[in-house]
């Protein structure tokens, strides 16, 4: 791995395009943060997990307040920046402002002035954008990665055992456990910052947004806007409506008039949710930070390509750059891509597995028809594929990896191994399994695609289809 990440990467020996996480910046912090809605709408159990988590850490905030216990609330909402994630909105800047016991006092503040919404209870922590004046998207991001700092702890070890980072005994402060509703300190092994020597934490590209989904401008625009028209409609002649005329610039003073309405109306955040909630599959995250160097990752991954000789010898080096570049080529469709170990004389590492979490409808009918919520990739750096690799392939296949796999080598693949991949679809039953090939020409082909910013969703469903147009 040679030309990588600008100077401004943290691990300049990695590439954002090629991993499944945001690599953090020297010196500056991502304009990004963590939007809990790609969370809460994820098919992938652990997501969907860590959402419960942060509305049940979150909620057993709100029940010290109706129980009024401010002191134990104000411990529990304590979210301090977190800038071990590099996300934030500061200018110019690595650290933002201390936002921990401001934020919690904000919270508080919120949930005294809105009796129903201590009631109701928390349904999106993103709400509170549309309750206080001074909680905005930095501050959603702050509380998420407070409450879910354990999984980013362990994601960030995982995902430097993938790609060979050296980690350290490093101290992180404020770490929440959840079945003790308390925060505390620990060490753990974790890559640290070469300019400071701090704990860095990754954090998944599926979750990150430069605005949460669930968002304040976008309710001022849709759904208070509405309310305002409604209400001058049935009083026009009512002086007393000047009370919720607004600047409809995002300002404190504007946002504060506005707030002040949905505190006592919480039935206007409600509608807003549940439209926002309705519209999931829109919810995308955002890859704006990566910038615009597909070309260039895409020649360099095929000059990788081209150099990786065939043979068990590179079997590693291959296995790590199919892994690069099904990142570079589907995610963040297809994510947390993570080899499994697979024992070849005890030791090696083969298959790549992938989660599903894909809203495009070819992912969402393989993972419907296949049962592949999981998508299996085997990496085979051989010059000509056997029955054995094939039969190994239809094997894994089943109820944990789903019946789609991919076999991924080097050189065109015999007619006789394609009517092989035929002969596992008809001897699975009624729970088909399918096997498709991709070679050197078809990555080739697949960055070449990236490249030009095509679809390689679309390049894949045709490829399913002659598939599955042969076999009948």
């Amino acid at each position: 791995m040679s030309s990588r990440e600008s100077h401004s990467s943290l691990f300049p020996q990695l590439n954002q395009y090629e991993v499944d996480f945001v690599i953090p910046r020297t010196g500056i912090d991502i304009p990004i943060g963590i939007d809990p809605f790609l969370l809460y709408k994820s098919r992938d159990t652990t997501f969907r997990k860590l959402h419960s988590q942060l509305l049940a850490a979150f909620n057993a905030g709100v029940a010290e307040i109706r129980a009024r216990h401010l002191t134990r609330a104000g411990e529990l909402f304590d979210y301090p920046e977190v800038s071990s994630i590099g996300f934030g909105y500061a200018r110019g800047s690595k650290h933002g402002s201390g936002v921990g016991v401001y934020l919690a006092s904000l919270i508080i503040e919120t949930l005294q002035h809105s009796p129903s919404l201590q009631e109701r209870g928390v349904r999106h922590v993103e709400e509170m954008q549309l309750l206080s004046a001074g909680i905005g998207p930095d501050r959603v991001s702050d509380i998420t990665a407070n409450v879910l700092k354990a999984y980013l702890i362990e994601y960030t070890r995982r995902q430097s055992e993938i790609w060979s980072l050296k980690v350290v005994s490093a101290p992180v402060e404020h770490v929440y456990d959840h079945e003790t509703n308390q925060w505390f300190d620990g060490y753990f092994d974790l890559p640290v910052s070469p300019i400071d020597g701090s704990a860095v934490l990754f954090v998944p590209r599926r979750i990150v947004r430069l605005l949460p989904w669930i968002n304040y401008p976008d309710f001022l625009k849709g759904e208070f806007r509405a309310y305002l028209n409604a209400k001058r409609h049935t009083a026009r002649q009512q002086e007393s409506l000047g009370v919720i005329r607004y600047d409809q610039s995002d300002t404190t003073e504007a946002k504060k008039t506005v707030t002040g309405v949905t505190r006592n109306d919480i039935s206007l955040v409600d509608r807003y949710v549940r439209a926002k909630e309705s519209a999931a599959a829109e919810a995308q995250p955002d890859l704006s930070y990566l910038g615009k160097q597909e070309c260039p990752e895409a020649d360099r991954l095929k000059q990788t390509l081209r150099e990786t000789p065939v043979g068990a010898a590179a079997a590693g080096d291959y296995q790590k750059l199919v892994l690069e570049i099904l990142n570079f080529l589907f995610n963040p469709e297809l994510i947390d891509g993570r080899p499994e170990v697979r024992t070849v004389e005890g030791t090696e590492r083969r298959d790549i597995v992938f989660t599903n979490d894909s809203d495009e409808s070819f992912w969402d009918y393989v993972r419907k028809e296949h049962g592949s919520f999981l998508l299996m990739f085997e990496a085979k750096n051989s010059g000509k594929l056997d029955t054995d690799a094939i039969n190994q392939t239809a094997t894994y296949l089943g109820d944990r990896l789903g019946r789609l796999g991919v076999i991924v080598t080097r050189n065109d693949v015999s007619q006789a191994m394609h009517r092989k991949a035929f002969s596992v679809w008809n001897d699975s039953g009624s729970a088909r399994k399918v096997i498709l090939f991709l070679t050197d020409t078809s990555l080739n082909e697949l960055l070449d695609i990236r490249c030009r910013d095509g679809s390689t969703t679309r390049w894949m469903q045709r490829h399913y289809r002659r598939f599955r147009e042969t076999v009948q």
